[in-house]
């Protein structure tokens, strides 16, 4: 994997943890659990 495209899944990430402990900390499950899939899928794309 390029460095660019790894530099950029790195920020989709830290991106979607920030949005998940907005959507916890404000008890919005739904959301946290839709959040949790994206970020299933993006680090399936990882590997």
């Amino acid at each position: 994997m390029a460095l660019p495209q790894r530099d950029n899944y790195i920020d989709q990430i830290q991106r979607l943890e920030g949005l998940m402990a907005y959507a916890e900390a404000h008890r919005e499950w739904d959301e946290l659990e839709r959040l949790k899939e994206r970020l299933k899928n993006l680090l399936d794309k990882m590997a």
